[in-house]
């Protein structure tokens, strides 16, 4: 059996991870941050729009169908070839401006290009799978993989246990460096107990490393290979709105059409409930509205929700469930907005098949647009407000 071959199905959460990256055109793995990793899809030296979406299309079908490493080589290199994407040439660093001799696709390329890709995306599946279940199982064991040799610091942390939402899991998130097998599990208090109880959290040492690209000097914990410094899946909670401005930037249009759709299938899957769950707060993309954007004199047409303002209203109005934000984009456009003066923005009512949704925005200090607060409301209280307005046209 190949090394680069999964004995189980991607779960929903890494195709979701995957589907919802856009493309990163870069010529050095360093000029990519690990953030930018977890929304654009990368590999180095492919700055052409036609072999970077080849290459991520593959990616994703290996994914979404178990096509192991040697039959999705096999396919995809002479495709590659074809365009012009293989062997060693001559090509142009745009940092420099010089001609130099680099690699571009091979055999080992393609080993790698597999692994890291798959690897991050089942990562980033592992943490969202875990927000949800974490009531039940609520640790992770550090386990190690099947190699004949471990790095001595990612050994040191064999058996580690700590809780799911321990800050040691934002750095030690593996894979923690090129070609590391190490692995986490997720257990319950049982287990946890039967491997000797919650670890005492290891100190992270760190070390200084410079960025051979940008010239930016960053701390990184030592033992962790430049790059793979983070956690994926925790990073693309962080990174939503960006995914979003990514993707529109690729589509290449200024169409409200994508962000809306892309929108829309976000709050229909089960991925938001896995942020609503976090301890740390992120913001998600709820809505695009040009029009609000301009009105309001926002940097930009999205509008965000916290995973604190998703927390409280699906815990305290129990007849909205997460996938309910989806109709945000339909109340911000069809309903009726409510000036409330001032710097308090604009509350929107919108009736919906006998139901009363309501949507307050607001526009933060530093210019861009958020939901305040979401909720069903009464006929009459709808009827009351819209009448105090001189907005009810019953």
């Amino acid at each position: 059996m190949s090394d680069f071959q999964f004995d189980t199905k991607p779960s929903p959460e890494v195709l979701a991870f995957l589907g919802a990256k856009g493309l990163t055109p870069s010529f050095h793995w360093a000029e990519v941050s690990p953030r930018e990793h977890a929304f654009g899809f990368t590999v180095a030296k492919a700055t052409k729009l036609d072999v970077l979406s080849t290459l991520f299309a593959e990616v994703k079908q290996a994914q979404r169908e178990g096509v192991p490493f040697d039959a999705w080589a096999k396919d995809l290199e002479p495709r590659l070839q074809k365009l012009g994407w293989w062997g060693k040439q001559r090509v142009l660093d745009p940092k420099t401006g010089k001609m130099i001799k680099a690699q571009l696709g091979s055999p080992r390329r393609l080993k790698t290009i597999y692994w890291a890709n798959t690897r991050s995306a089942r990562a980033a599946g592992l943490w969202e799978r875990a927000q949800r279940t974490k009531a039940a199982l609520p640790y992770f064991i550090y386990s190690l993989g099947p190699a004949k040799r471990h790095r001595p610091h990612h050994a040191d942390k064999a058996g580690v246990i700590l809780p799911v939402d321990d800050p040691f899991w934002d750095v030690w998130f593996p894979p923690n460096g090129w070609r590391c097998v190490c692995w986490l599990r997720q257990i319950s208090h049982t287990e946890a107990d039967r491997n000797g109880g919650v670890s005492d959290p290891p100190e992270i040492e760190m070390k200084e490393w410079a960025n051979p690209r940008t010239g930016e000097s960053v701390w990184i914990p030592e033992g962790i290979d430049p790059g793979w410094h983070g956690n994926p899946g925790k990073n693309r909670a962080r990174t939503q709105i960006d995914n979003l401005s990514l993707k529109m930037e690729n589509a290449g249009t200024h169409s409200a059409a994508l962000p809306k759709q892309v929108i829309d299938e976000f709050w229909r899957s089960k991925t938001p409930q896995s942020y609503s769950k976090m301890n740390e707060r992120v913001h998600l993309p709820v809505a695009y509205v040009p029009g609000l954007a301009e009105k309001l004199k926002a940097k930009t047409p999205l509008v965000a929700v916290s995973s604190d303002t998703i927390a409280v209203k699906v815990g305290k109005h129990r007849n909205i469930e997460t996938e309910k934000f989806a109709l945000v984009q339909r109340v911000l456009e069809e309903g009726t907005p409510i000036d409330r003066g001032g710097s308090q923005g604009l509350t929107f009512w919108m009736e919906n098949e006998g139901r009363y949704w309501v949507v307050a925005v607001k526009k933060s200090n530093g210019g861009f647009l958020y939901i305040s607060t979401f909720f069903r409301s009464g006929e009459q209280r709808y009827r009351s407000i819209l009448e105090r307005h001189g907005r009810w046209e019953g």
